[in-house]
C-alpha cells in the first residue's frame, strides 16, 4: 500500500485531538490576559465558571451543583479516597487502569480483587457474588477498560451497588464524550474523567461528579480559598464539606474553556449520533477483522464493546502500522486501535489494507 500523506489517527483512547474551534476558545481568554489580565480572571472566576459547570451539567444530565471542575481524575479520586473513612471493604478490578486503585493500596484500605474470564468480559454475576459474599462497601472500576477496550454495564452494576447499600465511583475517562452518559439513568454515587481523551479538550482538566448523598455521608478532606466553604463565625470555623472544596484553588481556566467548548462541538452533533457512528466503525471494523490473521481480544461481537479494540502485537504488526502512519497504541504485547467521532470507513479501509500487507510481508 502507498503511505498515507496524513496520519491515519486511530488513538482517541490515548489523547484525543482538539478541533480548531476548541482551540481557539481557550487563546481567546488568554487574549484577554495580555490587556486586563485581572479583570478577565474574575469574570471567569465570578461568571463563566458557573457557565461551564452548567454546560457540564446538562451534557450529563444533572445540576451544577453536583459538578467540581477538577484538574485530573487522578486528582479526584484522590481526594475522595481521603474523605473516606478508611475502614471500608473495597471491590477493585485488577487489571483496571492503576490511578482507579493504586489510591486505595497505598492507603490500605481492605480490598478485594476481582479478574476478568478470558483477558476481556468482567462478569456482572460475578461482581454481585462478590458485594454480597464479601460485603463490599465500595465499588470503584472503570466504565471502560483501557487495556481491553471492555464496556460495563454500569447502570447494572450501580443498580446492584444500590440494592445491597454499596457506594459506587465510576472512572469514565475512556467513554465520556464517545459514549452517552446520562446520570439520572446510571444514578452513579460518583464519577470522574479526565477530558484529554475522548471530550477531545486537552490535558489538565477533569468533571467530577458527586450525588448530595455521598457529599453528606463523607465530608471532602480537602479544601482552600476557592472553595469558598470555610467562614470564621465568632469564635469557631463553620465548614460545609460539599462538592466546592474539590476545587481548593485556581482553577484551568484555559482548559476548562476548551472543555466548554469542546461540549458545545459535540453538542451540535449529538453524542448519541457520535455515538452511533463510533459503533457502526468498530461494527465494521470487527468485521473485518475476521477473516484476517489477528487475534482480537475478546469476542468479535458488539457485546461490552465501545470503540476501541484490541489486537495482540505479533511480529512487529504494530511499529508496521507506525511505519504507515497508522496511529495506534503499543503497550504489554497489545495493539489498540481506538476510533471517535473525526473517523471514517475509508480510515478503516486503510487499517485493513496495511494489515493484510503485514500479514503477507511476515507470512501469515
Amino acid at each position: 500500500m502507498s503511505t498515507p500523506t496524513t496520519p491515519v489517527y486511530l488513538n482517541t483512547a490515548a489523547c484525543g485531538l482538539i478541533p480548531g474551534a476548541v482551540q481557539e476558545s481557550g487563546m481567546d481568554l488568554y487574549k484577554r490576559f495580555t490587556t486586563n489580565s485581572s479583570l478577565a480572571a474574575e469574570h471567569w472566576r465570578d461568571v463563566q465558571r458557573f457557565e461551564i459547570k452548567e454546560t457540564i451539567a446538562r451534557f450529563m444530565g444533572t445540576t451544577k451543583e453536583n459538578i467540581a471542575l477538577i484538574p485530573n481524575f487522578s486528582h479526584g479520586i484522590n481526594a475522595i479516597v481521603q474523605a473516606l473513612n478508611g475502614n471500608e471493604k473495597v471491590l477493585l478490578y485488577r487489571k483496571d487502569f492503576p490511578s482507579v486503585y493504586i489510591p486505595f493500596v497505598i492507603n490500605n484500605f481492605n480490598i478485594v480483587w476481582i479478574d476478568d474470564e478470558d483477558g476481556f468480559l468482567i462478569s456482572m454475576e460475578k461482581i454481585e457474588t462478590l458485594i454480597r459474599e464479601q460485603k463490599i462497601n465500595l465499588v470503584a472500576i472503570s466504565h471502560v477498560q483501557w487495556q481491553s477496550g471492555f464496556k460495563l454495564d454500569i447502570k447494572t452494576l450501580c443498580s446492584i451497588c444500590r440494592q445491597n447499600n454499596v457506594y459506587t465511583i465510576i472512572d469514565a475517562t475512556q467513554s465520556l464524550g464517545a459514549v452517552n452518559i446520562h446520570l439520572p439513568e446510571i444514578n452513579p454515587d460518583v464519577l470522574i474523567a479526565s477530558n484529554y481523551k475522548w471530550m477531545n479538550a486537552g490535558f489538565g482538566s477533569g468533571i467530577l461528579y458527586m450525588n448530595a448523598a455521598f457529599a453528606q455521608r463523607y465530608p471532602a478532606k480537602i479544601s482552600g480559598m476557592q472553595s469558598n466553604t470555610f467562614r470564621f463565625n465568632k469564635e469557631h470555623f463553620d465548614f460545609d464539606g460539599g462538592i466546592e472544596n474539590y476545587e481548593p484553588g485556581s482553577i484551568n481556566m484555559f482548559g476548562f474553556c476548551l472543555v466548554n467548548t469542546a461540549i458545545e462541538e459535540k453538542n451540535k452533533t449529538g453524542i448519541a449520533v457520535i455515538d452511533a457512528q463510533n459503533t457502526a466503525l468498530t461494527k465494521t471494523l470487527l468485521e473485518k477483522l475476521s477473516i484476517l490473521p489477528v487475534q482480537l481480544i475478546g469476542p468479535a461481537t458488539m457485546d461490552n464493546r465501545c470503540s476501541i479494540l484490541v489486537l495482540k502485537e505479533e511480529r512487529g504488526l504494530h511499529q508496521h502500522l507506525a511505519n504507515n502512519t497508522i496511529i495506534t497504541t503499543g503497550r504489554n504485547g497489545l495493539v489498540r486501535i481506538s476510533m471517535h467521532y473525526h473517523n471514517t470507513v475509508a480510515d478503516i479501509e486503510t487499517l485493513v489494507t496495511c494489515i493484510q500487507d503485514w500479514a503477507q510481508a511476515t507470512n501469515l
